[in-house]
């Protein structure tokens, strides 16, 4: 099954670039228009990362990205930012954000940039296990 990107932009262009560009990746693509649908859209289509663009009309990305990081459902998602507002960087981290990619972005720096994000989610899903068997066990030891 295909990781799913949910891909969070109000230009359409760039929603399909980047949509196309992750389709041919082999990834599923989610897209949305505004921060608002990029909240639902997280809680309902729980996405394995979210490329959102900081400015966008109405809720911009640095408080969507605050807001998808405070829910319990969509908190696990990483998020990397995406924009031609190359000093916000350092604000977009603050609000919860895992990475950043600045516009006009290369698309192998994309690719590599995703699949680096993917990788550390996958290990950090092993970890967890890890840690649930570990805690299981010691649990188990304990009431003999």
């Amino acid at each position: 099954m295909a990781e799913k990107v949910l891909v969070v932009d109000d230009e359409q262009h760039i929603r399909d670039i980047v949509s196309n560009y992750l389709s041919r990746e082999g990834y599923e693509v989610a897209v949305a228009s505004n921060g608002e649908e990029a909240i639902e859209l997280a809680a309902i289509e729980n996405p394995e990362l979210i490329l959102l663009d900081i400015k966008m009309p109405g809720l911009d990305g640095l408080e969507t990205c605050h807001r998808i990081k405070r829910q319990k459902e969509t908190s696990h998602i990483p998020v990397i930012m995406v924009t031609a507002l190359g000093d916000r960087d350092v604000d977009a981290y603050l609000e919860g954000a895992d990475d950043f990619v600045t516009k006009p972005f290369d698309a192998a720096e994309l690719s590599i940039r995703v699949k680096s994000m993917l990788r550390i989610r996958h290990l950090k899903n092993e970890l967890d296990r890890a840690m649930a068997y570990i805690e299981e066990l010691r649990d188990n030891l304990s009431h003999l």
